[in-house]
Parts: structure tokens; C-alpha cells; sequence
């Protein structure tokens, strides 16, 4: 917690200098607003007006701590009149009248409300789009043109419906294109009469491409013949703007150039039907270094770095070699700073070995028109899931195509097919095999968590709609994803699945705070050997929930079935055999989250500026629900359907992104689930007792002296409640993450 409190002043330091120039509360004398109406407003909705005009209402009036007051500017109250009539003006509307309306709720507290009165619109009795009807592709550019008889005389409409034409033109290969608008009107009639005329030009086509290169030494990485490749323009094309750009981007985008200009040589004189390029480029540097540090709730100290060769090979492939490491301080053999990290990290026997993922990854440079984009990806990673697993993998690959369906590339909604291939071995506790798998003796344990080769086909698409990517306020998020793994792609047959998975997120701002709602949901399907509903499943493909972004009110992962190593037992006989089991004294040492292969998530969250230091916090109020189950189970078994968790939480803004603390209200118990006590070792033999109230599984001892007594094998049943959390502080989840939740 030190380093997050000195993250926290070094944020605040960073946000005193605008802060200190800004009051947002209002002086002494001023008149609150403590609500704003629209009345007689047809054409445009309240939200609308209300972002046109300057004058804004607090927000939740009355809560002194989590509003915000806003008071009322008489100059900028004056000028929203004008700007609401205006906006109605250009769109058709010439005799729009608007008054306003103050209602004193009191002395400092007032009511406003807009009374419009449209008026009669304005609209088109004739319409007339000249100079196109002589050329199929003249004809095609003016199509949808966004004016016509009987419609409103939008003004607004008229002026984009140009720009869009002429665009379309010059896209099309005539470089001078334009078009001329001309109208009249009859206010007494209330119509208008519009001419567009087309004056296109000579069309041409793209002459010569000459290239001019600085750098700073003299000598030069990247070729000629990778620009002319990497601009994917050639001569005797339809001259066209948008693939100009589009040049620019692609070289810009190989991130080996400072600067790169792509321009016609000189304006083209009328009737040139030739027009000569050139590219003027400053290149870069070769090679490039990255690298950051820091720390968080489960990871502790954490570290990542990056080299990347720009032109390793011809065409401006990319290399890009990459490495990150956490559990820093826990983690063997970088441990010994255990203050440092957080007391459930330590907690976790999976934290005690060094996380890390390095990576070589050759990639070609994406261009603005081409889609299946190849990447290859060769690493080596070890890998935890908090209280679940260990994942080891010495070696993996993976082969990816970018949009490889389409035939242009969707920026907006990009997709990847890719498929992995490793060798690697899942570590967890042996009631974890043996809870799920049913692999209760060592041979079969050993036998699952030896090196297996895992073959994967993965799909996975994102739409993404957001005013602000870091911060949005507005828009929505959604992504999906498929993955295939089989002894006929090159699987070993323990690691056969069929997994899909998806979210959506809605942003939108309500009454001055930005609402986020999101759902979330898995379902998996084990194929081959292993027992269990569905099949079986490698730990690490199975579905996990709880924790910061997922139900805040769980800790990571603990939403769902688990098993429990507890810390005791006491010897029954029943029927003349002896049997091991918990009471009520039995306390859980630890939770081993066995994941599921069904999941659905909600959430709920509201986040608004603070009344104090705005600029720097945001106060967050959530609600999270979510199910965890495998299917074939009682979906009641562990309490209600769906479980609920409120919550509230604070957004601190800093340098890195949003540091986010929340508080999630956890009411309910710990699921039952099947109990364990892992014995001592004896003659190096460690025996993993089930000791579940109920279990009939008989206890003999060994026929070897010296050896542990032996349990017969069979189910263990799930019948361990560990003891309710009580009190209302021990029932809240703190959590803390960088960046959005969701």
C-alpha cells in the first residue's frame, strides 16, 4: 500500500496546477439550476438541445457530497437563445421562437425551461443537381444526395451533402472537382428552390512517384523498392485523395519514418489529365527500446520490456521481441520483498513462482488496404491464476491473419483468426484434480500434469464504438471469440475443448454521470478423456469469475465452485470402518477455485465528477451479478440463482490511467464444496485425504510400516461449508486495478 499512496500524491501534484486555476463551485449570490426543460420541441429531443446550450443543471440537486452544483451564467443564459434558434433555423425553421422561463424554487434555487415554438417549416419545392447525368461515375458519386422535393430546406444537410460529393469526386480521379450551390426562398410560401451545379474538372490518373529520403547519417535502411511496395500506389491509377492518405498512413504505420509527406508536385493546371507525386520522408531510427515497471494487488512488483527492429527483413517486416515479468518480490527465485506485496498474494501457493512471457513475433506492417495481415509468434511463458493453477509452458508458437475474412480491413471491426501450438504442463492442488478430473491417485495426477502439447483455433472479433478510448462517455463495446482445440488439429487428447465467449459494454451519459452497463458470458464443452459434466477441460481453458472486473464483490476467482484445504479432521467409525471428517471446528485454510464451463456476468455502474478536486477524482457507485456453475449441477446448491454485489468506489486520475478502488458488498457464503486435508509427508509419500461431512470412504492403514493409512477411492461429496463471514466491514471485497473495469 505505500507505493499505491505514493502513486496517489504524484497524481495529486500532478492535477494542483489546473486545479488551482479553475472554481467550478459557484460564488456567493449566484442562483443554482437546479433543473432544465424543453417544452413545444419536436424536430430535436431534449438531449439534443441540452448539449447545444451552455446553461447545465447540477447534478443530483440537493445530495451534498455526490453532486455537483452548477449556477446559472445570465451572459451565457442570453446566447443559448440565440444558439437554440440558430440550430432550428438551419435546419428549416424560420420562424422559431424562443422564450425562456425562471421559476424560483428559492431565493438561490431556480427552475429553467425552454418554451419553443417551432413555427411553419421551410420546405423544398424544387430541386435540381446539374453536370452529372453525362458520366456513369459522376452519376454514382451524386447518389443519396441528401436533398429532395417536399423535404426540409436543411441548410446544415445541403452543405454536407456537397462536401460528401466533392469528396466522392476527388476520390474518383478528378482532382480539381467541385460543386456550387444555389438557392432561393420564398419566405410567405415557405419554400425553397435549390440548384447544385457539378464542375469536375479534366480526370486523371497518377503519373510518376518520386521518392526523396533524409536521414540523419546519409545512409539508408529502408528501400525504394519496400516504399513503392509499402505505399501500394502505381502509376496510371485513378488519382484519388483517399488513397494518397491511405500511402501516408501505410508508411507512417511501419513506424520506420519521423515524417512523411505524399503530395502532387505542383497544382495541376485545367485539362492535365497526369498528376506526379512525390514522397518526401525523414526516416527514423531502426530500432527501438520500451520498457515500465510497477506494481499491483496480485502481481506485486511488475516489469515489461520491448526491443523492436523496424527493417529486419525486406519489406519492412518487423521484429519485435517482448518480455514481462510479475511477482516480483513473492515469486522465486526473485522473492524476499514479501512487505512490499499484498497479503493475498502471499496467501496464494501460485504467486511463489516468478511469472514471465517472452516473445519474438515477426509482423508484417499493417496497410489502410489490405486485410489478412500474417504474424508469427514464438515464446516461452510461466504463467498463475490466482488460487487455481500454475501454467508451465517451455514452448509455444502462434500463427495469426488479421481480418481474415475480408476482403479490405474493418479498422472498426477488426477481427483475428489465429492458431496456437504449445508444450506445456498445468500445476494445481491435488483436489483440484481430484474434485474435477477425479484424478485422486498420484499416477493419474502425474500423468496430467506432465507436458502436454495443446493445438488451438481461435476466432475472435470487436466492434468498437467510443467517443473517448481511454475515458469514453458515450458509445458501446462488443467482442467475441471461438476456440477449437482436438487430436485433428494436433491436440493431445487431454487437451480437447470447445470454448466461446463474449462481452458487450454500453457507455452513456444520464443526468451528468456517465453509466456503464456490461455483460459478459462463457460456455465450454470438454471433449476425450476425464470425467465430469462436459468432459474434460485443461484448467486453464475453464471459466473463471471474480474479482475486479468481473463481480467485485467475489475475490479473484471465487465466484463459483471450490474446493477447500482445510486444516484438520476428526476420525469417526462408522458401520466398524474408520472414516475422516470436518466439524464444525474444521476451519479452511484455503480456497481452490475449481472454475466452471457456464458463465454470466452483469454489471451496473454510475461514475460522476467528485465535488472535490473534480478534475482528479470520479466517485463510483456498481451493482455486479454473476452465476458460475457447471452445467448438469443444482444450480442452487450454493445459495441463489444469480448472486448480487453493490458497491461504491473511487476513480483517482493519474498519468498511467485511472486507478480504480472499490468497495464490493459480499453477503452471501462461501459455496460447499468438497473438503481435503493434505497430510504431512511420511517416507516421502504426502496422502490428499477427502474429509467432507458425510464421506463414507473407508480409512485402513497401510500394510507397510511407516507408510500413511490408505482412503479407499470414490466420490468426495460436496458437503463443506466453510464458516460465514460476519460483520458488515468483513463482508467487503476491496480491490484495486489501473484502468477501465470492463
Amino acid at each position: 500500500m505505500r507505493l499505491f499512496h505514493r502513486l496517489l500524491l504524484a497524481s495529486l501534484a500532478l492535477a494542483a496546477a489546473p486545479l488551482a486555476a479553475q472554481d467550478l463551485s459557484c460564488e456567493r449570490g449566484d442562483r443554482e439550476v437546479r433543473s432544465l426543460r424543453f417544452v413545444g420541441n419536436r424536430e430535436y429531443s431534449a438531449s439534443v438541445l441540452a448539449a447545444t446550450v451552455a446553461t447545465l443543471p447540477s447534478t443530483l440537486p440537493g445530495v451534498p457530497v455526490l453532486g455537483t452544483r452548477r449556477c446559472l451564467d445570465p451572459a451565457e443564459f442570453a446566447r443559448d437563445v440565440q444558439r437554440v434558434e440558430t440550430l432550428y433555423r438551419r435546419r428549416g425553421y424560420p420562424d422559431v421562437k424562443v422564450d425562456t422561463t425562471v421559476r424560483v424554487v428559492r431565493p438561490s434555487v431556480i427552475d429553467i425551461t425552454f418554451d419553443i415554438v417551432e413555427g411553419e417549416p421551410m420546405r423544398v419545392a424544387a430541386f435540381a443537381l446539374r453536370g452529372v447525368q453525362d458520366d456513369a461515375d459522376l452519376t454514382g458519386a451524386s447518389r443519396d444526395f441528401p436533398m429532395r422535393v417536399g423535404g426540409l430546406f436543411d441548410r446544415s444537410a445541403l452543405e454536407a451533402g456537397r462536401d460528401t460529393l466533392v469528396r466522392r469526386l476527388r476520390n474518383l480521379g478528378w482532382p480539381q472537382a467541385e460543386a456550387l450551390l444555389a438557392y432561393t426562398t420564398d419566405t410567405r410560401r415557405r419554400t425553397a428552390e435549390v440548384e447544385v451545379t457539378v464542375v469536375p474538372g479534366a480526370r486523371a490518373r497518377i503519373g510518376q512517384i518520386a521518392i526523396a529520403v533524409e536521414t540523419d547519417d546519409g545512409s539508408r535502411s529502408v528501400t525504394d523498392a519496400t516504399i513503392r511496395r509499402t505505399m501500394a500506389l502505381r502509376s496510371g491509377d485513378w488519382y484519388s485523395v483517399r488513397r494518397i492518405i491511405d500511402a501516408q498512413r501505410n508508411l507512417y504505420q511501419t513506424d520506420a519514418f519521423q515524417r512523411v509527406e505524399l503530395q502532387p508536385d505542383s497544382l495541376q493546371p485545367a485539362g492535365d489529365t497526369i498528376v506526379n507525386l512525390t514522397a518526401r520522408l525523414v526516416e527514423g531510427d531502426r530500432f527501438a527500446a520500451r520498457g515500465g515497471f510497477g506494481w499491483a494487488t496480485l502481481d506485486c512488483f511488475r516489469a515489461q520490456g520491448s526491443l523492436t527492429d523496424r527493417d529486419f527483413l525486406p519489406y519492412a517486416q518487423r521484429l519485435e521481441l517482448t518480455a514481462r515479468v510479475s511477482k516480483i518480490g513473492l515469486g522465486a527465485p526473485l522473492d524476499g520483498a514479501d512487505d512490499f506485496c499484498q497479503g493475498q498474494a502471499r496467501s496464494d501457493p501460485y504467486s511463489r513462482t516468478l511469472n514471465y512471457y517472452t516473445s519474438m513475433t515477426l509482423r508484417q506492417p499493417v496497410r489502410a488496404n489490405q486485410a489478412r495481415v500474417p504474424s508469427l509468434t514464438v515464446f516461452s511463458s510461466t504463467l498463475s491464476e490466482y488460487k487455481a493453477y500454475l501454467r508451465r509452458t517451455p514452448i509455444g508458437g502462434v500463427f495469426s491473419l488479421s481480418d481474415p475474412f475480408a476482403l479490405r480491413p474493418s479498422p472498426r471491426t477488426p477481427s483475428t483468426l489465429s492458431y496456437q501450438l504449445e508444450l506445456g504442463r498445468t500445476e494445481a492442488e491435488p483436489a483440484f484434480f481430484c474434485a474435477v478430473f477425479n484424478a485422486c491417485d498420484t499416477d493419474l495426477r502425474n500423468f496430467l500434469q506432465r507436458n502436454n502439447r495443446l493445438a488451438a483455433l481461435e476466432f475472435s472479433i470487436s466492434r468498437e464504438r467510443l467517443n473517448d478510448p481511454v475515458r469514453p462517455t458515450g458509445g458501446t463495446t462488443v467482442r467475441a471469440s471461438l476456440r477449437h482445440a482436438s487430436t485433428l488439429i494436433g491436440s493431445d487428447r487431454t487437451q480437447q475443448f470447445n470454448r466461446a465467449s463474449g462481452d458487450a459494454a454500453w457507455y452513456r451519459r444520464v443526468a451528468g454521470a456517465t453509466v456503464t452497463a456490461h455483460v459478459r458470458a462463457g460456455f465450454v464443452q470438454g471433449r476425450g478423456t476425464g470425467s465430469g459434466v462436459g468432459g474434460f477441460i485443461p484448467p486453464q481453458e475453464r471459466l473463471y469469475a471474480g474479482g475486479p472486473n468481473t463481480v467485485r464483490g467475489f475475490r479473484q476467482n471465487e465466484l463459483g465452485p471450490a474446493v477447500y484445504i482445510v486444516n484438520g479432521f476428526t476420525t469417526e467409525t462408522v458401520d466398524g470402518t474408520t472414516v475422516y471428517r470436518a466439524d464444525e471446528a474444521t476451519v479452511a485454510e484455503r480456497v481452490v477455485p475449481t472454475g466452471g464451463n457456464t458463465l454470466v456476468v452483469g454489471n451496473l455502474e454510475a461514475q460522476w465528477a467528485s465535488p472535490v478536486l473534480p478534475r482528479l477524482l470520479q466517485l463510483a457507485a456498481f451493482a455486479d451479478a454473476g452465476r458460475l456453475w457447471n452445467r448438469g449441477s443444482a444450480l442452487r446448491s450454493d445459495g441463489p440463482l444469480v448472486k448480487i454485489t453493490p458497491g461504491l468506489g473511487v476513480r483517482v486520475a493519474s498519468p498511467f490511467g485511472a486507478v480504480r478502488i472499490d468497495f464490493g458488498y459480499n453477503p452471501y457464503e462461501l459455496p460447499a464444496g468438497a473438503a481435503y486435508f493434505n497430510a504431512r509427508p511420511q517416507e516421502g509419500v504426502a496422502p490428499l485425504y477427502c474429509v467432507s461431512p458425510g464421506n463414507t470412504l473407508a480409512v485402513t492403514p497401510s500394510a507397510v510400516d511407516g507408510l500413511p493409512a490408505v482412503q479407499a477411492t470414490g466420490n468426495c461429496p460436496a458437503t463443506y461449508r466453510p464458516l460465514r463471514r460476519s460483520g458488515f466491514f468483513r463482508r467487503l471485497n476491496p480491490s484495486i486495478w489501473i484502468g477501465q473495469a470492463f
